[in-house]
């Protein structure tokens, strides 16, 4: 009679686990099959404007998507370099500190104009806002000012097209890159979309369709004037960017 309850307790252990198993095979396809989100990643960046030669200097980044904190990024980097030096930066790898905030700190070595760039990459999708920090008391605020503008600025022509779109309807964008009268080919060119005074900055990521030449699309939810900035970049050598206005009605 022992026996025969043991074997019994066996199979039913057996198929338990065999229950058990099947439901935890079912939960993980139903997992699979749900969909991407196909919003953007957007990342917000905090550093101050100001700082001191040789002190400890915070960086932090808050990274989301559809206004939920994304704590499963692939890889957070800021890249630290004093304008007009790019090929000198400094890469600082990230750790998450809280709900979607990722966090490191650096130090700047000289009196001068620095440029943060942030390299966010996660579900698939890159985006690399950027900051400048004033370090300690450069000879003049206005040479500051017009290194910081030679270093995103000398030999880069970067035209957007149009400058005019309609609320609610997707605008289709052109933009053309040429350094040193030769048109950019193979860069990763954004646009930042956003409003005076507005906290949610859009990202575009653009599709090179000739050389030098960039095209995508973006659908302004409200009439008004947007200020978009188009990014360029490629490899660690060239970074480039030039603010316009585009006026929806």
């Amino acid at each position: 009679m022992k026996k025969m309850i043991t074997r019994f307790g066996v199979v039913f252990g057996l198929i338990g686990l065999f229950v058990l198993g099947a439901c935890g095979t079912e939960k993980e396809a139903e997992s699979a099959a749900v969909p991407q989100s196909m919003e953007p990643v957007e990342a917000e960046l905090t550093v101050e404007a100001t700082a001191e030669k040789g002190e400890a200097v915070p960086l932090s980044v808050t990274v989301t998507q559809e206004g939920q904190p994304v704590d499963d990024a692939d890889e957070i980097k800021f890249e630290v370099w004093k304008n007009g030096a790019k090929e000198e930066s400094e890469m600082i790898k990230a750790s998450l500190t809280k709900d979607g905030i990722y966090e490191a700190e650096t130090t700047f070595a000289e009196e001068a104009v620095y440029t943060v760039q942030v390299h966010v990459t996660a579900r698939s999708m890159h985006t690399m806002p950027t900051t400048n920090v004033t370090v300690g008391h450069p000879e003049t605020a206005a040479e500051a000012e017009e290194e910081s503008e030679h270093h995103h600025h000398a030999g880069a022509d970067i035209t957007l097209d149009p400058k005019e779109a309609t609320a609610g309807e997707e605008q289709p964008f052109m933009v053309h890159v040429m350094i040193e009268d030769e048109m950019l080919a193979g860069a990763e060119v954004q646009l930042e979309i956003f409003q005076d005074g507005a906290e949610k900055h859009e990202w575009v990521k653009l599709e090179e369709a000739d050389a030098g030449m960039y095209k995508g699309a973006h659908t302004f939810a409200e009439s008004g004037a947007y200020n978009v900035q188009v990014h360029v970049t490629k490899g660690h050598d060239i970074h480039e960017h030039v603010m316009e206005t585009v006026n929806v009605k």
